[in-house]
């Protein structure tokens, strides 16, 4: 008896000892992730606030532009995420050398992914047509992607250095080059929109130019950090130049592209909903904005869960812990729900007070803070969602999540959202309010089964004797 006691204090102990340095070891991951996240992001929500002090045409033109590019651009960009599990595997591995080599296939795989974006954007005005976008809405939205276009370069090449920083369990230096990128975009913002500093006064344009030149000075920045820092120097990034390698490169694609499939399924639900909704007129464009907005910044602690999950996981992996890597997955989960859980209580007592930072105009807060309100009960399940997903990808397992998000969203959130907002076929058309419902509804289904996936995935890594992470020693 005294056995069965000690050894089951030991496996408390161990439990415990566990526990703590997951906690310890997240907090270092987590914290940074999300600051830089959040400066990534801040871009949008000091656009958003600054042309709705100027107008609201201007804030809807400039959301307008916002739907139809940042959906693209992760659908492809999503494709270089996979690179921070590569990166993550060997360093857990211990292979620093072939990280740079990596890196330099990512930096070839950008090109036509900026060639692509490049041409989406030069045949933007059609997509506006369609849409039926008011003619003056359109003739700001297209001066202020011609901005974006500018700076699409810089955020694809930036996005593989980033991997290889927080791959190496090093998110800082992205965190500080980021929150600079946001400064710098503000001010910038500050003069273009509003003709200040000697700058020319362009309205909601101006702030394609701001995110242009706060993007290029991001990627030089972040560039000379790495170049000149001793703990990136055994990836070999600036030995010896390499050719495109077409196995590689085709490795990544086929890898990464799921990952921006999902990210492309759900922020083209996000901005296909806006845009549907653009017809019902400019309050309506701004107040879908504003919910965006809001709910972006609040989606940030339990998206820098799962990039976190996958940095973890993709270390652990490396080192072939496999039942360590299980443990962090699912611990990552209670994580991203319980900070997420502050996030649904912030958004259902303080919507309307958060929206009234965006727009003055009473009926537009009115109805962002409606959207808010339903926007609060997608928070847990998005922590599940992206977290899980972030665990996946760490194994490269991104296919799977990829059909989820597809089904989850398109074939069950969006129907039902377009049946309750657009038209009368269970009740008179709620417009915005009904097509987030859909959009909730779409974030919990997706939730349920990507939990489900993880489930599968990390058991089969534990008892699969022939599952191997890399394909070559």
């Amino acid at each position: 008896m005294k056995e069965i006691e000690d050894k089951n204090s030991e496996i408390v102990a161990d439990n415990k000892n566990r526990f703590s340095f997951e906690i310890k070891t997240f907090a270092k991951l987590v914290v940074p992730i999300y600051f830089s996240q959040l400066a990534a992001h801040a871009t949008g929500v000091i656009s958003a606030l600054m042309t709705g002090s100027y107008s609201t045409l201007d804030q809807a033109a400039v959301a307008t532009g916002n739907m139809l590019f940042w959906p693209v651009f992760f659908g492809l960009g999503g494709s270089l995420f996979i690179v921070t599990a590569f990166v993550a595997q060997f360093y857990g591995a211990k292979r620093n050398a072939e990280i740079g080599p990596l890196l330099k296939q990512a930096f070839w795989l950008c090109i036509p992914l900026i060639i692509l974006v490049t041409i989406y954007l030069t045949y933007i005005g059609e997509i506006l047509d369609f849409f039926d976008t008011p003619e003056e809405v359109q003739k700001i939205t297209k001066s202020y992607l011609y901005g974006l276009m500018i700076g699409t370069p810089a955020l694809f090449l930036f996005q593989p250095l980033k991997s290889f920083s927080e791959g190496i369990t090093r998110p800082f230096p992205v965190t500080v080059v980021n929150i600079g990128m946001v400064t710098l975009s503000a001010i910038l913002n500050y003069g273009f929109i509003f003709g200040n500093l000697g700058l020319p006064e362009l309205g909601g344009a101006g702030c394609g130019i701001s995110f242009a030149i706060s993007s290029w000075c991001a990627l030089l920045a972040l560039l000379i950090y790495i170049y000149v820092s001793k703990p990136y120097r055994s990836a070999n990034l600036f030995t010896i130049y390499e050719r495109p390698n077409l196995k590689k490169i085709n490795e990544i694609f086929k890898l990464g592209f799921p990952i921006g499939a999902c990210i492309f399924v759900e922020f083209g639900l996000f901005s296909g909903s806006g845009l549907l909704l653009s017809n019902l007129g400019e309050e309506t464009i701004a107040a879908h904005s504003i919910a965006m907005q809001v709910t972006t910044i609040t989606f940030m602690l339990p998206l820098s869960v799962g990039l976190a999950a996958a940095v973890r996981t993709g270390n652990l992996l490396g080192a072939e812990d496999f039942i360590g890597a299980r443990y962090s997955s699912f611990f990552a989960i209670i994580v991203a729900v319980s900070l997420a859980s502050f996030n649904f209580l912030a958004l259902i007592l303080f919507g309307d007070y958060f929206a009234s930072f965006f727009n003055a105009d009473r009926s537009v807060v009115a109805l962002s803070s409606s959207l808010l309100f339903v926007a609060a009960f997608m928070q847990l399940s998005d922590g599940v969602s992206f977290t899980g997903q972030g665990a996946l990808r760490g194994y490269k397992d991104t296919l799977a999540p990829m059909y989820i998000m597809i089904l989850a969203f398109w074939f069950f959130g969006l129907p039902i959202g377009y049946s309750l907002g657009l038209t009368d076929i269970f009740s008179p058309a709620m417009g915005a309010y009904g097509m987030w419902i859909g959009m909730c509804c779409g974030v919990i289904l997706a939730s349920i089964l990507v939990f489900l996936r993880l489930d599968k995935t990390t058991m089969k890594a534990i008892q699969d004797k022939n599952f191997k992470i890399f394909n070559h020693n």
